[in-house]
């Protein structure tokens, strides 16, 4: 490993980016592995053993390490609880698109039990259906339009006659002239904390968002519509709690805080899964409109 360089591409200005990046940097050098800090979006890309950045936003390193065959490693807010805590260390993808290996984590709960991340029993109270808004133009969206898509759901829930139990749930940072978008005024936009939305949630509908995993933390089943989201490949994999926890063991194994990115512990539980590990997939994923509900309506989710 003393022989590798990574390329770490750094957004200046972004404290979060520089912060984090830095972190990583830190470990991967504590292993002896040459560090070269380049701007986010640069000119000319080195070639390099891994390239390192916040996000998929740097469309020039992606295309050119899906030519070269030369290993993305993505880092993004973490997956549960206080998210500026831990930050998310994803391969050649974006968190449920990542190709990370993990699978062999599914029954290990150290983790879980380190941080008390576990899965409830599912709720038997809650008659809502919550939509989960997202920040227009966040790299997990794909380049579909929230807005429209928040639409989509709600026209079918409503020709299923479910109109009356809808509610919005707008993300935080989300601007006051883009709720108007929802065209169902009737609509309520419920401004409330995750965790009272969760007490009045029966099911939690989203396209991308973190929401989706901590709702099934909450004992709230939930709904993604993009492959990009944390449950998407679980969501029907199995909804008793046994089946979800093995779920939060694996992703346990990719969030981490500061010090084990500084440490070097990120990078050598990790370095054998990432090392050499070229992009397989076609990583710009064509954006979809596809209602989420009827797959809901099938799982029986809204008896």
């Amino acid at each position: 490993m003393k022989n590798l360089t990574a390329a770490i591409y750094v957004k200046s200005g972004q404290e979060h980016h520089v912060h984090w990046t830095d972190a990583f940097s830190e470990g991967l050098m504590r292993h002896g592995i040459r560090v070269r800090k380049l701007e986010y979006q640069p000119e000319k890309i080195e070639s390099a053993d891994i390239h390192v950045f916040w996000a998929m936003k740097a469309s020039k390193v992606i295309r050119h390490c899906r030519e070269y065959g030369q290993p993305i490693v993505c880092l993004e807010r973490g997956y549960t609880d206080d998210r500026m805590s831990v930050t998310s260390i994803n391969l050649n993808g974006l968190n449920g698109m990542s190709e990370l290996d993990v699978s062999s984590f599914s029954n290990d709960n150290s983790r879980c039990q380190m941080h008390g991340w576990r899965i409830r029993e599912r709720k038997t109270h809650g008659e809502n259906i919550i939509i989960s808004g997202q920040v227009a133009g966040d790299a997990s969206l794909n380049g579909i339009d929230i807005y429209d898509w928040v639409n989509a759901q709600v026209s079918a829930l409503k020709a299923l006659g479910l109109g009356d139990r809808i509610l919005f749930k707008p993300h935080p940072l989300e601007t006051a002239p883009n709720l108007h978008r929802i065209q169902n005024v009737e609509v309520e936009k419920l401004i409330c904390s995750m965790g009272d939305a969760y007490e009045l949630a029966k099911i939690f509908l989203t396209y991308s968002s973190t929401v989706g995993g901590d709702a099934w933390r909450y004992g709230v089943p939930a709904l993604a519509a993009s492959p990009t989201s944390m449950i998407y490949q679980d969501q029907f994999g199995g909804n008793t709690p046994c089946a979800k926890q093995k779920w939060l063991n694996r992703i346990s194994f990719r969030q981490f805080n500061e010090q084990e990115f500084r440490s070097g512990d990120v990078w050598d539980l990790h370095a054998d899964r990432i090392i050499g590990q070229a992009p397989r997939q076609n990583l710009e994923l064509t954006p979809s409109q596809q209602p989420v509900v009827e797959r809901a309506e099938k799982s029986g989710l809204f008896l």
